[in-house]
């Protein structure tokens, strides 16, 4: 099967176009279909040149999702991330023999390995 040609396509998409009654109405499902269905034979790209259909929206699933049978699935999720808690003062402050002076002030994991190390107990025991 050769699958529709582009030429019919691309009048289809202008004739409902130039009858459209509002400027962002939706392409009918119908048409839309076609227009998937050419994407199979002759690709996304021609199809989007012939129809001046966005290539996204061609290459988007067939569900339709006004369909009543099809569970919708939300836009968005909302996550709530809390800042880490940092004191005013450090929980630690050394000073290296040449002047180097670190501080502190989160205790995390990396901050306590950063503090072995300057301190050169890095995976030794006492």
């Amino acid at each position: 099967m050769r699958g529709e040609s582009l030429t019919k396509l691309g009048a289809a998409f202008d004739a409902w176009r130039a009858a459209k009654g509002q400027v962002r109405e939706p392409a009918p499902t119908e048409l839309m279909k076609r227009a998937r269905a050419a994407v199979g034979v002759h690709g996304v790209g021609a199809v989007s040149r012939a129809t001046k259909v966005d290539r996204r929206r061609l290459a988007a699933s067939t569900v339709d999702a006004a369909d009543p049978e099809v569970g919708s699935t939300p836009a968005f999720t909302r996550v709530e991330l809390s800042a880490p808690v940092v004191s005013a003062q450090p929980f630690a402050e050394v000073e290296t023999p040449t002047g180097l002076r670190v501080r502190l002030f989160a205790q995390t994991a990396e901050a306590l390995w950063l503090l072995s190390s300057v301190l050169g107990t890095a995976g030794e025991r006492p």
